[in-house]
Order: C-alpha cells, then sequence, then structure tokens
C-alpha cells in the first residue's frame, strides 16, 4: 500500500512500530491530509518539529520540578514553542473545510485549561510522527517536497523527482541537526557536565551537529537555486 497518500495507514503502522496508541489519530491524519491538499507539506514538518520540542521540554521540565535550576528558563521555551506550534497548525486549518476547522478550532484553541490540555495531548502524537520521521520514514504528504525519488527515475537532471527527493532529505537532516543542538543546550542547561571530558565531549558534539545543520542548509540553498 503507497503510504505517501493513506495517512490511515501511516499512523496505524506508527502506533504498531512505537507500541502505543495517540490520543488524536484522526486529528493527526486529517491535518496531514490538509496540508498535503494545500501544499503545506513544509509547515507540517516544521509543526511536528516544534511539537517534539514541546514534548521534550515538558518531560525536561516535569524531571527537574518547579523549584529546580533553569526551571523558569525552559518554562519560557515551552510557552514559545507552544505558540509557534499553534500559529502553525492554525496555518494549515485556516483554510481547510469549515465544519474541519470549527471542530479542531473549539477542542485544541479555546481560552479555558481544557483546550489546553487537548492541545497538549495533540503535540504529543505529532511529536511521535517527528521520531517515526526521524526512523527514515517517509510522512504520507503528497506535495512535491515530500515525494521520494522512484527507483529508475533519476537520470542525472537537476530538476527530476531525484532533485526533489534529495532536496527534502536534506531538510529532514537539517531539522534533525538543529533539533540535537537545541536538546543538548537544553540538557547542559539543566544538568552540566562536571569533568573537563565531559564539556569536551559536549563541545565536539555541539560543533558537529552545527557543522551538519549548516552544511546541509548549504546543500538545500544549492539544489533550490538549481531547480
Amino acid at each position: 500500500m503507497d503510504l505517501q497518500s493513506n495517512p490511515a495507514q501511516f499512523l496505524k503502522d506508527l502506533e504498531e512500530h512505537f507500541g502505543r496508541h495517540l490520543a488524536y489519530p484522526a486529528e493527526v491524519g486529517s491535518l496531514m491530509q490538509q496540508a498535503s491538499d494545500q501544499g503545506l507539506d513544509e509547515v507540517f514538518r516544521d509543526a511536528i518539529f516544534h511539537a517534539k520540542f514541546v514534548t521534550k521540554t515538558r518531560e525536561l521540565m516535569g524531571r527537574i520540578g518547579r523549584d529546580g535550576e533553569g526551571f523558569d528558563k525552559l518554562s519560557l521555551e515551552f510557552q514559545n514553542s507552544i505558540e509557534k506550534s499553534s500559529a502553525l497548525l492554525k496555518t494549515i486549518v485556516k483554510e481547510s473545510p469549515e465544519d474541519f476547522k470549527q471542530r479542531f478550532v473549539g477542542q485544541f484553541f479555546g481560552l479555558d485549561q481544557e483546550s489546553l490540555g487537548n492541545l497538549l495531548r495533540l503535540l504529543d502524537d505529532l511529536s511521535w510522527v517527528k521520531n517515526f520521521e526521524l526512523d527514515e520514514r517517509s510522512l504520507p504528504l503528497t506535495g512535491s517536497s515530500s515525494r521520494r525519488p522512484s527507483a529508475g527515475l533519476n537520470t542525472g537532471g537537476s530538476n527530476g523527482p531525484a532533485a526533489s527527493g534529495v532536496s527534502a532529505d536534506i531538510v529532514r537532516i537539517r531539522n534533525g541537526a538543529v533539533l540535537g543542538i537545541v536538546l543538548m543546550i537544553l540538557f547542559v542547561v539543566i544538568d552540566p557536565p562536571v569533568t573537563f571530558l565531559g564539556w569536551g565531549i559536549s563541545l565536539v558534539v555541539g560543533l558537529l551537529l552545527l557543522y551538519i545543520a549548516r552544511a546541509s542548509n548549504k546543500l538545500g540553498r544549492r539544489s533550490d537555486t538549481s531547480h
């Protein structure tokens, strides 16, 4: 079955892969479908990226507690990431069919505590979509930016399907590296190394991730300008 155009099958495989049930599988599938229909693939990818950051930050906040060192800074980052995630999701929902838009806005974007809890559970679901993508699984997005090259289609030209697939892979590498840098900074802030060796390893890993992010960004720009 072609997972690229089947969000329901994709989500079923995701749940089986991680051995967990999503809180809002239908809503996640609908977001994928709407993003694909509107050509907002990269907006959806950005949304799941920030959703993973929200989830990881929330886990760290739970570990250190309100009285722990760095909690206030994490709390600020947490709120900022929720706002970014919400803005991206609203971009997808804005042009969706009216019934879906009203239901989605009422359930996740209300000003009450229940809506916030719903939104956090939805972002947790989306973070698992990001995890699935990081496990080298294609997302069920049918826009041109999400298509992967098929065997035998690479003719060597820069404008063919292979070039589009390479560009999407570069974006995923860059996002993964940036996420790694952000998470590493959070860990260093909360639980800094206590030895010179620990600091040295942290610095080397951080510089390596930074190099990967910058190199993939440059490659992405070159790919875009060659199209």
